[in-house]
C-alpha cells in the first residue's frame, strides 16, 4: 500500500539540481577563460623574435661531425629557392660574395643556401674549430651588407 501522507522530495532534488548545474556552468566558464588564454599567448609567442638571435642575423648553428656538416639557420631570407655549390667552378657569376668568401675558407668544400639555411661540407681533414669562425664572420658581414 502506498501512503499519500508523505510531501514529495522533488523540492530538495531541485536545489541540488540548480546547484549542480552553477557548478557545471562556472566550471566551462573557468575552463573557457584558461583555453583562451593558452591560445592567446601561443599566438603572440610568435610574434616575437627568438631569444637566440643575436645582432650578428646567425640564430641558431649546429655541426655534426658524422656527416661534416655545419648548419646555419638565419634571421632573415637570403633566397627563394635552394643553391647547392660544390666547389668554386659552380659559384655564378651573380654571387654578391657571400658563396665565394665561404669557399675562401680553408676546408670548405661544399655550400648550400636554402631561403634562412646555409649548410657547410667540409673536408675530411678539416676541423670545424678552424672553419666555424671564419664561416660566422663572412655571413655576420654578408648579413650586414645587405641590410
Amino acid at each position: 500500500m502506498l501512503s499519500k501522507s508523505k510531501a514529495p522530495r522533488r523540492n530538495v532534488l531541485g536545489k541540488y539540481e540548480g546547484t549542480n548545474l552553477l557548478f557545471f556552468m562556472g566550471f566551462i566558464l573557468v575552463l573557457g577563460v584558461f583555453v583562451a588564454w593558452v591560445f592567446h599567448s601561443y599566438k603572440s609567442r610568435n610574434d616575437r623574435p627568438p631569444r637566440t638571435m643575436v645582432d650578428d642575423g646567425i640564430v641558431t648553428e649546429a655541426v655534426s661531425e658524422a656527416s661534416g656538416t655545419c648548419l646555419f639557420y638565419l634571421g632573415t631570407k637570403l633566397s627563394e629557392t635552394n643553391h647547392k655549390y660544390t666547389g668554386q667552378k659552380d659559384i655564378p657569376i651573380t654571387d654578391d660574395g657571400l658563396v665565394r668568401d665561404l669557399f675562401a675558407i680553408s676546408g670548405v668544400v661544399e655550400v648550400t643556401v636554402d631561403q634562412r639555411l646555409i649548410v657547410l661540407q667540409k673536408a675530411p681533414s678539416a676541423h670545424w674549430e678552424a672553419i666555424q669562425p671564419g664561416a660566422r664572420e663572412v655571413i655576420r658581414n654578408h648579413l650586414h651588407l645587405h641590410k
